[in-house]
C-alpha cells in the first residue's frame, strides 16, 4: 500500500515537472522540483503548484480531526518561500517530540506554531504588531541576517508581523512571527491557511546560538516558552498558548455505546437550566478533555444535597419504622441524631458515592464496563495513572464503590496543583498530556452518571 501511495506521489511530481503536461499548471522551477523531490521522499507527497502556492498532503502525524471538513486536504506553502524552505531541508528539519512545532538541531532552531485562546488568528496577528521590544535585540536575527525563516507576505492585509527579544546571558533569542514555510508544512491539518482570505499563523521561534540536539533544545524551551507565554498574558493582554501534536486516539467518541434515537420529540425532560448549560459545554470541550470531565462533574457535584439528604431520610424513616425504637430511650436517639450529622458532614467523596448509589442505575452501570472499546482502559495498565481500576467482576469492592474512587480521584488530579501536600505522589492532570488525550472513557463514564443522576431528578417526589 505505501508503495503504491509512493508511486502515485512521484506521478503527480513527474507530471508537475514536465512543463507539457495538461495538469502541470504553472511551470516549477528548479528549487521547487528539488524540495518537491525532497519532501517525497519523506512521505510528504507533493500535489502540485496552485497559483502562488505549493500543495502538498499533511504531515503523518496531523491525523485529522473528524470534527473538521474533509474538502480540503492540501498544506499549502507559498512559491516565494520556497528558498527558506529548501534551506530549512538542507540543515535537516524534524517534528518536535511532543509540541506541534519543528526543530533544526545543525541550526540551533526551535519553532513552535502558536495558537490563540479564545480570539481569531487575525486577532492575535494585530496585537503582536501593536508590540513592542522593551530594549535593543542585539542579534543577526533581527536584521535577517541569519536563519530567520518567516514567510513572507505581499498581502497587505496578511502583513508580517514580528516581535524579536534577545538574552545575552543565554545566548538566545526568541522571535514572534509568521511560520516558516517548514513549520506550516509539518503541522497544518490542510485547511486551516487561505493566503488570499486568511492571515498565515504565527509561531514562536527560539534561537540557541549554537547546534543542539532536538531533546536539548526542547527540554530548555519548556521553561522559557511557558514563561514568555505567561507573560504575555499578564502584561500584555496576548493570551496565546502551544498545542500538542494531535492524539493518536482513533475516536474520542465511541460509536455504538449507546442507541441513538433517530425520532426527534418535544422536549419531556425537565433540566436545570444551568446544570443543561454545564452538560452541553462539556461535550463541547473535545480540545479540553480534563475540562469536559470536570463540567460533568459539576453536574454531579449540583445533585450531592439532594441524594445525600434523600438518603438520610431513608435512614432515619427505617429507624423509626422499627418496632423496637424507643423515644424515651437516649440512645435510640442518639442513633437519629448521628445519621443528620454524618449527612451534614459527609466528605466529597462519600457524597459522590451516596449520589450514584442513590441515582444511578446498577444495570447501567454494568452494561458500560462491558463495551470493548475501553480495551482495558480501566484496568491495570490503563494510561491514566494514580487512580483507582475497575472490575466489575471483584467480589470485594462493589462496581458503586470503585467508580466513585476512580471519578473522585480523576477530579482530584485535575484540580489540585502539584505543591499540594496531600496529593504529591500524584501529579496534576494537565490539558495538554498523553493522559488528558487518553481521558474519554472516563469522560463517558462521567457523562453516562450525570444523564442517569438528571433522568432520577425526573422521578424523585
Amino acid at each position: 500500500m505505501e508503495e503504491e501511495e509512493e508511486d502515485e506521489s512521484l506521478e503527480i511530481l513527474e507530471e508537475s515537472i514536465d512543463d507539457s503536461s495538461p495538469k502541470s499548471g504553472p511551470t516549477l522551477t528548479d528549487v521547487e522540483k528539488s524540495v518537491a523531490r525532497t519532501l517525497a521522499e519523506n512521505k510528504i507527497r507533493f500535489l502540485g503548484p496552485e497559483g502562488p502556492t505549493l500543495k502538498f498532503e499533511p504531515f503523518e502525524r496531523m491525523s485529522r480531526p473528524e470534527r473538521l471538513s474533509r474538502s480540503n486536504w492540501a498544506v499549502k506553502i507559498l512559491r516565494s518561500g520556497v528558498h527558506s524552505l529548501r534551506e530549512q531541508l538542507d540543515l535537516g528539519v524534524q517534528p518536535q517530540s511532543n509540541i506541534r512545532g519543528i526543530a533544526i538541531s545543525a541550526a540551533g532552531y526551535l519553532e513552535t506554531l502558536l495558537f490563540s485562546n479564545g480570539l481569531r488568528v487575525a486577532s492575535l496577528n494585530t496585537l503582536i504588531r501593536r508590540l513592542t521590544a522593551d530594549g535593543i535585540c542585539e542579534c543577526s536575527h533581527a536584521d535577517g541576517d541569519a536563519h530567520s525563516w518567516a514567510t513572507t507576505s505581499s498581502n497587505p492585509r496578511i502583513g508580517n508581523p514580528s516581535l524579536h527579544l534577545s538574552d545575552e546571558v543565554q545566548n538566545l533569542c526568541i522571535e514572534i512571527s509568521n511560520a516558516s514555510p517548514a513549520c506550516m508544512l509539518y503541522t497544518s491539518f490542510g485547511d486551516s491557511l487561505n493566503f488570499y482570505n486568511e492571515t498565515i499563523p504565527l509561531s514562536l521561534k527560539i534561537f540557541f546560538g549554537e547546534a543542539s540536539s532536538t531533546e536539548a533544545m526542547e527540554a530548555r524551551a519548556e521553561s522559557i516558552i511557558s514563561s514568555f507565554l505567561y507573560e504575555l498574558d499578564v502584561r500584555n493582554g496576548m493570551r496565546a498558548r502551544t498545542a500538542r501534536w494531535p492524539s493518536r486516539v482513533t475516536s474520542r467518541r465511541a460509536e455504538g455505546f449507546e442507541h441513538r434515537d433517530n425520532f426527534v420529540r418535544f422536549p419531556e425532560t425537565q433540566v436545570n437550566p444551568e446544570m443543561a448549560t454545564l452538560f452541553g459545554f462539556a461535550g463541547s470541550a473535545i480540545d479540553n478533555p480534563p475540562l469536559s470531565f470536570l463540567s460533568y462533574y459539576q453536574v454531579l457535584e449540583f445533585y450531592f444535597p439532594a441524594a445525600v439528604k434523600r438518603s438520610a431520610l431513608r435512614r432515619v424513616s427505617k429507624e423509626l419504622s422499627d418496632p423496637r425504637f424507643n423515644k424515651g430511650n437516649k440512645e435510640d436517639l442518639l442513633r437519629i441524631l448521628k445519621i443528620g450529622e454524618r449527612s451534614l458532614n459527609a466528605a466529597e467523596a462519600s457524597q459522590l458515592k451516596t449520589l450514584i448509589e442513590e441515582c444511578v442505575r446498577t444495570e447501567r452501570l454494568e452494561e458500560f464496563f462491558t463495551f470493548p472499546a475501553w480495551d482495558g482502559h480501566f484496568a491495570k495498565g490503563g494510561p491514566i495513572q494514580g487512580v483507582s481500576l475497575i472490575n466489575p467482576k471483584n467480589p470485594q469492592s462493589p462496581l458503586v464503590s470503585q467508580v466513585a474512587d476512580r471519578i473522585y480521584k480523576i477530579r482530584n488530579r485535575i484540580v489540585h496543583a502539584k505543591d499540594d501536600p496531600r496529593f504529591e505522589d500524584v501529579p496534576a492532570l494537565l490539558p495538554q498530556s498523553e493522559e488528558a488525550d487518553a481521558l474519554w472513557p472516563d469522560i463517558e463514564l462521567a457523562r453516562l452518571l450525570a444523564s442517569e443522576v438528571i433522568l432520577d431528578s425526573q422521578t424523585t417526589v
